[in-house]
């Protein structure tokens, strides 16, 4: 039966000359621009609700769902690390013609998927109210902020196992399939949001709990037409017949995306846990200071767009060519890149800072203190975000080689041993303001530090995961 499916010809033969041929800006920008939209789509339906939140139940109940996703970040990073190396071995699978090695792949990362969704359930069921202590909420959020968690967590495993396989098909070549499916998951959010939170249609008003409620059920609706559109297209990664045994986790396969993911999920503890960290020393300054930097939050996933979407498509197209061994486009895929990221991103950034107060109003509709607040933010960070696009590209070149270790020693340094000290030192000089200069401090030496080992470090030594299962004792 696999020998049916499997014919030379059932490779995704366009993407794959997509990736490995022809012009590198034009391709990234198209590979890049579902992703992008996708992201929009994601910060609109972000937007959407913090503005329902805020207008219907107040400032505190931002902070709460501003928080909590904080925490869910943290957790996320604990986990998504498997994915991203699970979707660097398929695309180095891909780009050297490995089809059923990619099936094995994704049938273990699926799996693996929906038991860590089902460990974090479990951890926001009994352990919220520990984590919210450490955050020093304040004490008028905190009820809200431990319903939204909980809520949310609940959704994990069909969160978990929706965006594993996202991310297999992207670095697969296929970057319509999930914008189609993730448009699906946002659309029914911002639909069903509206309705859950203020009890539209005679449903009961679920207030803050009905903002969680319509996510998890978009993203549930979203993996049931994505798994079914899979098996009806025979998308060549479904598993059918004698390939449904890939699902049960392969150790050596797991063990393999455990070595890649671990340093990524302690990468993202590290950074989640860093702006753990200022939260709470903004939330110490209080409700004011606390829904201004919330407010000021929400611009900046727009202004990040760029960076994810791109960086994610030189993770994908530098996957696919060292499988396919043409390591002549890699530094052209890093300087077009980066170059394309840090230019995009730094027009995001002064569009946001020339439209002022205006979309900050959507949060903070009574202006006073909180919105002087976000200004002043502003005013600081926007100008971090362009730096860490430069970065960002980077770190995708070099964890596309299976190099996931030294991104997170560089943010551990830059964070953890320059941003939070340099709040906690200048804060009984600058105030508050401290916190806000501690951002581009940190984005511009991450930056150095992130050509630096690109440039001169041992990340193109390593071997792609055809090469070291066919010799264990490759590293």
């Amino acid at each position: 039966m696999n020998e049916k499916r499997d014919p030379p010809e059932d490779l995704p033969t366009r993407p794959l000359r997509g990736l490995t041929n022809g012009p590198i800006a034009s391709t990234l920008i198209r590979f890049s621009l579902p992703l992008l939209l996708t992201i929009l789509l994601h910060n609109i339906a972000g937007t959407w609700n913090a503005v329902w939140v805020s207008h219907v139940l107040g400032p505190g109940d931002l902070i709460a769902v501003v928080n909590a996703n904080v925490l869910l970040g943290i957790l996320m990073g604990l986990v998504m690390g498997f994915g991203i190396a699970a979707g660097v071995f398929i695309g180095q699978a891909i780009g050297a013609g490995e089809i059923e090695l990619a099936r094995r792949v994704a049938g273990t990362s699926i799996t693996f998927a929906a038991g860590a969704g089902i460990i974090i359930a479990g951890i926001g069921l009994f352990g919220v109210h520990m984590i919210v202590d450490l955050l020093q909420m304040p004490e008028e959020t905190r009820a809200h902020s431990v319903t939204f968690f909980r809520i949310v967590c609940l959704s994990m495993p069909t969160l978990f196992v929706f965006v594993f396989t996202t991310m297999i098909l992207r670095n697969s070549g296929d970057a319509r399939t999930p914008f189609i499916f993730s448009l699906i998951w946002i659309g029914l959010g911002l639909v069903l949001t509206p309705i859950l939170l203020t009890g539209t249609f005679g449903l009961p008003r679920l207030g803050i709990a009905g903002a969680a409620i319509s996510g998890w059920i978009a993203n549930a609706a979203a993996l049931v037409g994505i798994v079914i559109y899979i098996y009806r297209k025979d998308v060549p990664l479904a598993l059918r017949g004698d390939d449904l045994r890939y699902l049960r986790p392969d150790p050596t396969i797991l063990l393999k995306l455990a070595k890649r993911g671990i340093p990524l999920a302690a990468e993202t503890v590290i950074v989640q846990g860093a702006y753990f960290v200022l939260l709470s020393l903004v939330n110490a300054y209080g409700v004011m200071t606390a829904a201004g930097y919330a407010a000021a939050a929400q611009l900046w996933g727009y202004v990040q767009m760029p960076t994810m979407a791109i960086a994610a498509s030189m993770s994908a197209m530098t996957a696919q060519n060292i499988g396919a061994m043409r390591w002549d486009r890699i530094n052209k895929i890093a300087l077009r890149g980066c170059a394309l990221s840090f230019t995009i991103t730094a027009g995001m950034a002064f569009f946001v800072f020339a439209l002022g107060e205006i979309p900050l109003r959507l949060f903070l509709p009574d202006g006073g203190q909180a919105l002087q607040t976000a200004l002043d933010i502003n005013e600081i960070v926007l100008w971090s975000w362009p730096i860490i696009a430069i970065t960002f590209g980077l770190f995708a070149i070099v964890r596309a080689n299976g190099a996931m270790l030294p991104s997170a020693i560089i943010f551990a340094i830059t964070l953890w041993g320059l941003r939070i000290p340099f709040a906690n030192l200048l804060q009984p000089h600058l105030g508050s303001a401290a916190i806000w200069w501690s951002f581009p401090v940190g984005t511009f030496a991450s930056a150095a530090l992130a050509f630096a080992y690109y440039r001169w470090g041992r990340w193109r030594l390593h071997a792609p995961l055809k090469s070291i299962l066919q010799n264990p004792g490759i590293k």
